[in-house]
C-alpha cells in the first residue's frame, strides 16, 4: 500500500530567532502588598534593592497549531510547542511535528497502520457548561498509550509511551487533524446523553441510565476513498469505541420524540417489534438478544471472519480500514443533551437529523460497492524508452549507412 503523506497547509513562523520561551513577569520588588503610600518608598529604593529573579511565563511562538505537555505532573514538566504536522511511513505509522526551534522535532507513533482504528477523543461539552460547545475540539485525548519521542539539537530527550493530551489553537485546526489521522473528513459531532440499542438495554434492572455510553460525544466521517459515512462514539460502560456505517441503516429516522430529543436508526431489513423502545419488557429484551441482523458493526478488535469480509463489501463501504464483525444489533436509540444543559447554541438533535438525511442521500448515490481493503500500486515511469532500448525487442535491424558530405558546386 502506498503511504501518502498528509499535514498541515497553513504556514508556521519559526521561533529560532526570537528569546527562548523563559519570559518574565513583573513582581513587587519588597514582596509586600501595594498601598498609595508605599509607592514612593517602593520607587526611591528601586535602584537599591536587589533584583528579584525572573521567572518563566509560558507563552507560545507565534503561529504554533497546538502543545503538548511531556513528563506532566513532574518537576520535570515541559511544555512542547508544536507547528505544521505531516503523516508519514508505515510500520510504523506516525505523526511528525515541526517544532519551534531549528532540529526540534514530536515524533507520535499511531498504535495502527490502519487510519480508521485511530479514534481522537474529546469531551462531551457539559464538562465545560458555560464556554462554548465548538471549543471542546480544541482538547484531544486518545484511549489508550501512544509512543512520543521528542528530539532537539542535544538528542532524544522523551520517547515513552504516554497518554497524549493535545491542546490546540484552533477548533478548524483541530477538524484538520483529526481527519488527517483517520483519513475520513470530520463532517460533525452532536453531544448525546445517552445511546442504547435492543442489545444495551438503556436503563437497567434497577431503572439506571446505562445504555452503550452516556454524556458522549457523538461524531460523524465521511471517508475520503468511499465517500462512505460513519458515525462513532465510546461506549464508556462498555469501554471500547463503536463505529457505524451510515448505509447499514435505514434513510428515515423512526421513533422520534422531539419532546425528549429521542430518536431511533433502524438496521436494514431489521423491523423492530411493537414496544422495542426503551419501556420494552424483559423478555422482549432477552428475545432480542438472539436475533442476527444483517448489519454492519465495527469493533475494535481484529477479526479474520470471511463472513464479515463479505457483509463489508455488500454494505458498499469502507475504506482500507475495516476490519468488521456482524453485531446482533436492530437499532441504535441516541437522545441528545438539551440546549438549557450547555450553551451550544445550536439544536443538536435537528442538526443530526439534517447531517443523517444528507449523508443518507450522497452514500445512495453509489451503486458500486468499494473493497473492504484496497491496494494502492504506485504509477510507473512515464518514460516511454524505459524497457525499450534493448533491440532484442524488436529484432536486428540493418545497418544503414549515412552518404557522405560534399560540397555544392557554384
Amino acid at each position: 500500500m502506498a503511504s501518502g503523506r498528509t499535514g498541515s497547509s497553513s504556514s508556521f513562523t519559526s521561533s529560532s530567532m526570537s528569546a527562548p520561551a523563559s519570559y518574565a513577569h513583573q513582581t513587587s520588588p519588597s514582596g509586600s502588598t501595594f498601598t498609595p503610600t508605599s509607592a514612593v518608598s517602593a520607587v526611591s529604593s528601586e535602584s537599591s534593592a536587589p533584583l528579584t529573579p525572573l521567572g518563566p511565563l509560558d507563552l507560545g511562538p507565534p503561529g504554533y497549531h497546538a502543545a503538548i505537555k511531556l513528563y506532566e505532573h513532574t518537576p520535570n514538566e515541559t511544555t512542547v510547542y508544536l507547528g505544521p504536522w505531516e503523516i508519514v511511513g508505515a510500520n510504523p505509522r506516525r505523526v511528525v511535528w515541526q517544532c519551534s526551534y531549528q532540529g526540534e522535532v514530536l515524533e507520535h507513533f499511531l498504535p495502527s497502520d490502519d487510519p480508521g482504528d485511530i479514534l481522537p477523543y474529546s469531551l462531551h461539552a457539559q464538562h465545560r457548561r458555560f464556554g462554548d460547545a465548538r471549543d471542546m475540539e480544541l482538547y484531544l485525548t486518545f484511549q489508550e498509550p501512544h509512543r512520543i519521542r521528542y528530539t532537539t539539537i542535544n538528542g532524544i530527550l522523551h520517547d515513552e509511551y504516554v497518554e497524549v493530551k493535545y491542546e490546540f489553537t484552533t477548533v478548524e485546526g483541530s477538524i484538520q487533524f483529526q481527519s488527517d489521522i483517520r483519513r475520513r473528513d470530520l463532517i460533525d459531532w452532536f453531544d448525546v446523553d445517552v445511546v442504547w440499542s435492543d442489545t444495551h438495554r438503556r436503563t437497567d434492572t434497577y431503572g439506571n441510565v446505562r445504555g452503550l455510553g452516556t454524556i458522549q460525544r457523538m461524531k460523524m466521517w465521511r471517508d475520503r476513498y468511499s465517500t462512505f459515512h460513519y458515525i462513532t462514539f465510546y461506549a464508556n460502560h462498555r469501554r471500547r469505541w463503536k463505529e457505524y456505517l451510515v448505509h447499514d441503516f435505514e434513510d428515515e429516522v423512526r421513533h422520534r420524540d422531539d419532546r425528549h430529543r429521542r430518536l431511533q436508526i433502524i438496521a436494514r431489513g431489521a423491523t423492530p417489534r411493537r414496544g422495542s423502545g426503551s419501556t420494552e419488557s424483559s423478555s422482549h429484551s432477552r428475545d432480542s438478544r438472539r436475533f442476527s441482523a444483517s448489519s454492519i458493526f465495527r469493533q475494535r478488535q481484529p477479526t479474520s471472519s470471511s463472513s464479515s469480509s463479505a457483509a463489508v463489501a455488500e454494505a458498499g463501504g469502507a475504506s482500507s480500514s475495516a476490519t468488521q464483525s456482524a453485531l446482533d444489533v436492530r437499532y441504535i436509540g441516541i437522545q441528545f443533551t438539551r440546549l438549557d444543559r450547555t450553551r451550544s447554541g445550536s439544536d443538536e438533535y435537528r442538526r443530526f437529523i439534517e447531517q443523517w438525511n444528507q449523508a443518507q442521500a450522497m452514500d445512495g448515490e453509489f451503486g458500486v460497492s468499494f473493497p473492504a481493503n484496497h491496494v494502492e500500486l504506485e504509477s510507473p515511469q512515464i518514460n516511454g524508452m524505459v524497457g525499450h532500448h534493448s533491440p532484442e525487442l524488436f529484432g536486428s535491424l540493418p545497418t544503414v549507412q549515412e552518404p557522405e558530405d560534399t560540397e555544392m558546386s557554384g
